[in-house]
């Protein structure tokens, strides 16, 4: 039985399954927000109580998630109005991530860099797709570096299995 693929985000244009598109930029973003909360809580932070904690982990969390899905939904809104998956839509996605950067900051100039950066960074991932490079290796991809199991580590050559003193017995 072939194993099925999970659904990634360039497997339909943009505009089409905005659903789909989402959950596939939420399975990455919600663990990534729970290790950089954990790390702030455990290292830097140091809340005294749960409500505090589960605030901290809100502070950090609330932005990337929120930004990941304005992100999603500009960019899918763009390509349905426009009708056109093109680079465009990617920067209005990426601006309205950094903007969102912005409201978290309370700061509008925060919003405006932060949403020039990744409005740029969003243009050069779509156009990276678009001819086919990858930034990532593939999952796929075989290691190709051998791990010290493999490497013979005696000082001398091993001795052949029929080897004798050369004295007949």
């Amino acid at each position: 039985m072939a194993q099925l693929r999970p659904y990634r985000y360039f497997d339909t244009p943009d505009g089409q399954d905005t659903f789909k598109k989402l959950w596939a930029v939420m399975k990455p973003a919600i663990p990534t927000t729970f290790f950089i909360g954990t790390a702030d809580v455990l290292l830097h932070s140091h809340p005294k109580g749960y409500m505090e904690t589960l605030g901290r982990y809100g502070y950090i969390a609330f932005p990337i998630i929120g930004a990941s899905t304005v992100f999603v939904c500009t960019t899918n809104i763009a390509a349905s109005v426009r009708n056109k998956d093109d680079k465009i839509n990617w920067f209005l996605g990426g601006f309205a991530a950094g903007a969102m950067m912005g409201v978290w900051r309370k700061r509008a100039m925060t919003g405006w860099n932060m949403g020039m950066l990744f409005g740029f960074l969003a243009v050069m991932r779509k156009h990276a797709q678009e001819n086919g490079w990858n930034i990532t290796p593939p999952d796929d991809t075989p290691i190709a570096t051998r791990g010290i199991w493999e490497v013979d580590w005696t000082l001398t050559a091993e001795r052949p299995r029929n080897w004798t003193t050369g004295k007949a017995c």
